[in-house]
Order: structure tokens, then sequence, then C-alpha cells
């Protein structure tokens, strides 16, 4: 931790992460981090091309006698939408699953449409009640704590995992990639796999009135069900072969009638709510220097490229006040109601109950686990 504004010297990251460290040459801690990720979870050019067709046809045998071999979910994003162009270029039979959570944009809804008609992959929507939705996310405003998303992003990992149980199938394929998300700082966000952290802001500020039946969740003792006793894989099929954004995104325009948004994670007017006004303003968090940082760790961006983007403002003034207006009423805050949203103290994921320890020492035991195991392969 510093207390001098200082920025990476290879990256754009600074002090804005409260947590961020720099070695004597200025080179923060997470620059580090991403070499150290993307040199363990990418596996570029032929050989990882290998791999990753050794994996489709275990994928395929696994799945000869069921209507689908895998399952992955669909946002309208880059990433996810690659995933289902890979998938059925390996031969894949994926059921594409959707959380519609109220908040996508038309822009997104037309991408999900055209991926999965031009590849004729299924899809299984699932609808989490406004009411109940509406009062989960309130509930994580009204606490402080930064990670809305979470909300998101939790129930979506719970519902794929849950869908592939039900259809017997053991992978779900993911967009998550170290080659665009190396970088997230954990004074940020917070561990999306934890229901825990997030029932708990629901039952001090929600509306006990409201249930959480239709929002797709799962407690550690699920998470280890599915992933140790049913044994599902997550598979991130971006960190096979040569993952680039940018030609990623050019090939999906041409096949499939791609419509790019103008930033990151624009298929949701929330998420730009949310990343581009709200975690800025309150916490002085703008992700997009995680983001960049991410492309410069991989060497999809120049540094100086990042720089000059991040020199263009996080919204126009007039897109800005129409979603400030949008969101907060949607959300049923009055404007006096979300002036004290923005005025009060920021928590941390510590105020509150969470399974922080047990997640940690989970991925501990996954880690070592596959560590003894590629041992041993490497023996015979």
């Amino acid at each position: 931790m510093t207390s001098a504004y200082q920025m990476c010297t290879r990256t754009v990251m600074d002090t804005t992460d409260p947590e961020i460290q720099f070695d004597e040459n200025g080179v923060s801690s997470h620059y580090w981090h991403a070499q150290d990720l993307i040199a363990r979870l990418v596996k570029p050019g032929l050989t990882g091309e290998g791999e990753l067709r050794a994996l489709a046809d275990q994928i395929r045998a696994e799945g000869r006698d069921k209507p689908y071999d895998c399952v992955m979910g669909v946002s309208g994003g880059v990433d996810s939408s690659y995933v289902g162009v890979m998938a059925r270029d390996l031969g894949l039979r994926p059921l594409a699953v959707h959380l519609d959570n109220g908040w996508n944009t038309d822009t997104a809804v037309s991408n999900i449409h055209s991926l999965l008609e031009k590849l004729d992959i299924d899809l299984y929507t699932h609808v989490v009640n406004w009411d109940q939705f509406r009062d989960l996310q309130r509930s994580v405003f009204l606490s402080s704590l930064p990670n809305i998303e979470a909300v998101t992003d939790h129930a979506i990992k719970a519902l794929l995992l849950q869908t592939a149980e039900i259809f017997g199938v053991r992978y779900v394929l993911s967009g998550s990639n170290a080659n665009t998300e190396a970088i997230l700082p954990g004074a940020w966000g917070y561990n999306a796999d934890d229901s825990r952290i997030i029932l708990a802001a629901k039952k001090k500020f929600g509306d006990r009135r409201i249930g959480i039946d239709t929002y797709p969740h799962m407690s550690f003792i699920d998470y280890v069900r599915y992933i140790y006793v049913k044994k599902i894989r997550i598979v991130p099929l971006l960190n096979y072969g040569d993952f680039n954004k940018a030609r990623a995104l050019e090939i999906m325009k041409q096949r499939i009638g791609y419509v790019p948004y103008a930033r990151k994670h624009g298929e949701s007017r929330f998420t730009r709510f949310f990343q581009e006004y709200y975690l800025p303003e309150k916490y002085g968090f703008d992700k997009r220097k995680a983001h960049l940082s991410s492309l410069i760790a991989s060497e999809q961006m120049t540094r100086d490229a990042a720089l000059a983007e991040l020199e263009k403002p996080l919204y126009d003034p007039i897109s800005k006040m129409i979603d400030i207006e949008y969101c907060t009423r949607k959300l049923g805050f009055s404007e006096e109601e979300w002036k004290r949203v923005m005025e009060m103290p920021i928590a941390y994921p510590r105020d509150f109950p969470n399974n922080e320890r047990l997640i940690k020492a989970s991925v501990r035991v996954r880690h070592s686990l596959q560590r003894t195991l590629a041992a041993i392969r490497g023996r015979f």
C-alpha cells in the first residue's frame, strides 16, 4: 500500500487501488501477477490448439448419447459469444444458457439471437423475478459494498452449474480468460462465488416479504458438490490458442453479424451505470484501468494507447444523466435516497458474514490436487 499517487510504469494501474504495490522500478504487483497468471493459464500456439482439440474430443465422447455435451453462458458480450463460435468450430453441441435479470440492452438480445441462429445452438433462458432481483441489488447498494455485480455474476455461475447437473454434462464453457482479465484488484470487488455475503446484505437491508426462489444461488457446500462430487469442470476456452479480442470481434462481425458495444460489458445498461458512474464517483475505481492493463500485460495493447483511451471521458453528460435517472428509478430509489447511497461510508467484505476463507482454502486444495495429478502423469 502507498499514500502518494503513483502509476505503474508497465501498465495503467495506479494507487486508486489501495492495495497496489510497486517494485524498485515502479512496476506494479498487478503486472507481475498478470504475467504469472498468463504463463500458467494461457496455452498459446500449436501446443494450445492441440490441447484444445484433445479436450474437445473428450467432451464429445462423454456427451455422445446426450442431447448436449456441454453448457455455455451467453450475454451478448464479445467473450461469451466467441466461445460459441469456438465451440461449434470444435464440433461441440452446447446448450446456451442466459440469465435474464431485467437489464439487457436491445443490442445484447439481438447479438444473442444472431449467434444462436447462425450457429444452430439451443437456448435456455432463466428469468429472475424482477422484484426479487431488484431487492437483492438494492440490498447491496444499501450495504455500501462495492461489488454490486456479484449479484448477477453469482447467479450466472450458479445457473450454469445447476443446468449442467440437470442435463448430466460435466463441462461448462467459460468466456473468462487470462489474456483480457488477468488484472482485477481485490479491493475493487469480491469473489462472486460467495452467496453468503450477498444474502447477508439482503437479510440486513432487504425486504423480508420478498423471497429469492427464482434467484439462482449456491452455498459453499453446493459449490463443493458440483466441483468435487459431480466433477463438473469449468473450461476457459479462450485460454487455448492465441485469443485476440480485436481479431475475435472482426471474425464475429463477419460470421454472425455481431454488433459491438462502445464499452466492455456494454451489453448491460446496469453494468455501464455501475462501472462508468457508480464505482468511479463513489469509490474512485475506474475499471477501464484493469481491463486496459490486462491487454497491456498480454501484449494486445500498448501502454500509450491505453493512456490515450483513459483520456476519453467515461460518460458523455447527457447519457450519464439519462442512465442515472433510468437506473435509480428502476431500482426504486428516490432522488434523496440515492443521494444518501452515494454519501454512505464505504463498506468492506469483512464487515459482513462471508465464506472468503473457505473459498480460498478450496482453491488451494484444487490447485494442489492439479499439481499432484500433473506430476503423476509426468512419470508415465
